[in-house]
């Protein structure tokens, strides 16, 4: 019935001339396909949808943190990515391994800031690494556009721990609710880490309709997100600070873990559902640990080594 709907949904949008349907995405194999639902039931967490869609007047009053997230946020392949800085003397940005496996997925295609009104294109691809989920890309930016970027770069914490009840931002370009592709940004009462400070496990992808074929490092948040928020930031609400980027979650979730009452309950004591049954996200932290162990890699060219030393500093 679920699948049938949205069949019958997207039939209805597709009789409109300028009809707006769901994004193409890049499944966890790399191959565009549509998400089974863009109804929001199957992926909330706790009692309440907390995605909301941003707008640029609302950033006009919005705390710092948050404007700087929103802004340095990007449409990237069918998925989400975010700007890093100038390092070395180039633009780099961050997505999933899953959105952008290789070269081929990257190179002179067109990456959209929506709400900083910025457009770049891929023009070299520094790496992607199923471990921790990440892609590494280069992208060329037209002189004017530059301060407007780099007024919103925001390099991951590599050295940072991340810590239980940590109160969690994220903002991206999940299908959920979304029919028309705005960015949008989640930090409801649930958006907190559940797993204990700095636990991290290598986790099998939890996702049922659409799983990896990899393990990555992974710590458990209770942030709403749905297929198209890959590759999003994870922010420490407060300062903004990048602490992880998103790659995965159980997906549809059971009905235990949409309630509130019972997610308290399981910050509090703990239980199995941590680490099957919620949103997971690669720590910052073992993002730093593999990029530095690449610079110990004589496959890495010398000039990708100079940016990712420039990353790591």
């Amino acid at each position: 019935m679920r699948i049938l709907s949205s069949l019958l949904l997207l039939c209805s949008f597709a009789g409109a001339a300028h009809a707006n349907l769901p994004e193409l995405r890049a499944d966890k194999n790399g191959i565009g396909t549509f998400a089974p639902l863009a109804g929001t039931d199957d992926y909330r967490l706790g009692d309440e949808w907390g995605k909301r869609a941003v707008s640029g007047e609302e950033l006009q009053t919005a705390r710092e943190a948050f404007k700087r997230g929103a802004l340095a946020t990007a449409k990237t392949g069918g998925a989400t990515g975010f700007y890093l800085g100038k390092f070395a003397g180039v633009h780099v940005m961050a997505t999933n391994h899953h959105v952008y496996e290789g070269p081929s997925q990257c190179l002179n295609r067109r990456v959209n800031f929506p709400l900083l009104g910025v457009s770049v294109t891929c023009r070299d691809f520094l790496g992607s690494w199923p471990e921790v989920d990440l892609a590494l890309f280069v992208v060329e930016v037209a002189p004017g556009d530059e301060a407007k970027l780099q007024a919103v770069a925001a390099n991951f914490q590599y050295n940072e721990e991340v810590k239980a009840g940590q109160k969690l931002l994220t903002i991206g370009f999940g299908v959920a609710g979304n029919w028309l592709s705005n960015v949008m940004a989640n930090e409801d009462s649930d958006c907190y880490v559940f797993s204990k400070d700095g636990e991290y496990r290598q986790m099998a992808d939890p996702d049922r309709w659409n799983p990896g074929t990899y393990r990555a490092w992974s710590f458990a948040l209770g942030c709403d997100v749905s297929h198209g928020d890959s590759g999003s930031a994870i922010l420490d609400r407060e300062s903004g600070k990048v602490i992880g980027i998103i790659w995965t979650g159980r997906i549809p979730k059971s009905d235990s873990v949409q309630r509130s009452d019972f997610l308290n309950q399981l910050a509090k004591n703990g239980g199995s559902e941590i680490w099957e049954e919620l949103s997971y996200a690669v720590p910052a932290k073992k993002i730093g640990e593999h990029l530095r162990g690449l610079l110990g890699s004589s496959s890495l060219p010398e000039n990708h080594r100079a940016i990712i030393e420039a990353l790591l500093k």
